[in-house]
């Protein structure tokens, strides 16, 4: 978790938790005996959906729409407009134990709400909770893990007023929007991860010096001296890495980092019966900055990818970046053929095998 959203949400622990009742229907802090823990069904729901318990008005109006604004933002790089998340509103009177065990909630309660759903919210609070509330308008968001279900990650949104909240929701939307990336891609990971393929670790760390996770059923489609493509093929889409590395001179070709992809793709993406198909990029929506990738300075790129024939396309994600200790320009890609269905979550799949890459001195 990044720095500033552990210090948040300890500030903001520190300050609420202390003064609340440790009880499964209010804000309770992460002292909460193991052993009831251990009788809690396991959560369950869509991949990258969130349930929004908030009063219905609000939902409709300012303070539903930062939340909207900060969560079901378009994922850049799709063929297809895919929110990062799908939100969707339960009126509190209506949240009963079945929608309690849902993955991922966000639980929104101002000072200044009326109303039978408002009254309801405020039951989740302890008398105290409420006065550090009215004391300390810096207070607005405070995470729980483990409330009513397993593997359940829940975020308080809480203010004064309702301008007030949507405010501080807007100033932080992409801290709100990391935190459920995380939670997300870490159970993405664990899944993904369960079972992996060792003997192609193995192999890419003895001939090649680097190595990543490989999830079960993938296979090495091609191995070359300086290039390695992997692939899980399914009758209905493929899952693809490939990577790519040359001797590192002093000139890497940052400033171009499309070109340089056009430049693999051609050289090693051939078809093999038709040599004149090859993997291309397509016009549009392509996009390339600069990034951490594991400690060291990157560029990324995300785009779409087509066949030379237009036969096949999809999205694509891309790292391109330097190991000094071992004198390499390395470019990473993954890329997804999911036709008809969504590319979400698959290039999400892409992004976790590609982050596990490890070189070097550091295998």
């Amino acid at each position: 978790m990044p720095k500033t959203i552990s210090y948040l949400f300890l500030l903001v622990s520190i300050c609420l938790i202390s003064s609340c009742k440790s009880t499964p229907d209010k804000i309770s802090s992460s002292e909460e005996s193991s052993t009831d823990k251990m009788y809690l069904p396991k959560a369950g729901g869509e991949a990258n959906a969130i349930l929004v318990v908030m009063d219905t008005t609000d939902w409709n109006g300012a303070l539903g729409q930062s939340i909207r604004d900060a969560l079901s933002a378009y994922v850049p790089g799709l063929p297809q407009n895919e929110p990062y998340f799908k939100v969707r509103n339960i009126n509190p009177l209506k949240f009963n134990s079945i929608i309690q065990r849902g993955t991922n909630i966000i639980m929104v309660h101002t000072l200044d709400g009326r109303g039978r759903q408002s009254q309801q919210m405020e039951k989740y609070y302890s008398e105290e909770s409420l006065e550090k509330i009215r004391k300390d308008s810096s207070l607005y968001m405070l995470p729980q893990k483990d409330v009513y279900a397993k593997g359940q990650d829940i975020v308080h949104l809480f203010g004064q007023t309702k301008m007030q909240l949507a405010a501080h929701i807007k100033t932080n939307e992409k801290l709100l929007r990391n935190y459920f990336l995380k939670v997300e891609n870490d159970r993405i990971a664990g899944r993904l991860f369960k079972v992996r393929e060792k003997q192609i670790e193995k192999r890419l760390a003895e001939e090649y010096d680097f190595t990543m996770n490989i999830p079960y059923g993938y296979e090495v489609a091609k191995a070359l001296p300086d290039f390695v493509w992997i692939r899980l093929l399914d009758p209905a889409f493929e899952r693809d890495i490939f990577v790519y590395f040359q001797p590192y001179t002093g000139n890497a070709p940052f400033d171009d980092v499309l070109g340089k992809r056009e430049e693999i793709s051609s050289m090693f993406m051939r078809d093999i019966e038709k040599p004149d198909l090859y993997m291309t990029l397509q016009d549009t929506l392509s996009q390339v900055k600069e990034v951490n990738f594991k400690g060291k300075y990157a560029k990324e790129a995300r785009g779409l990818w087509k066949f030379s024939d237009f036969s096949a396309g999809g999205p694509f994600v891309s790292y391109m970046f330097v190991d000094e200790g071992q004198k390499r320009l390395y470019y990473l890609e993954g890329y997804v053929y999911n036709p008809g269905d969504d590319k979400r979550v698959p290039m999400q799949e892409m992004e976790m095998i590609l982050q596990t890459f490890t070189s070097g001195l550091s295998l």
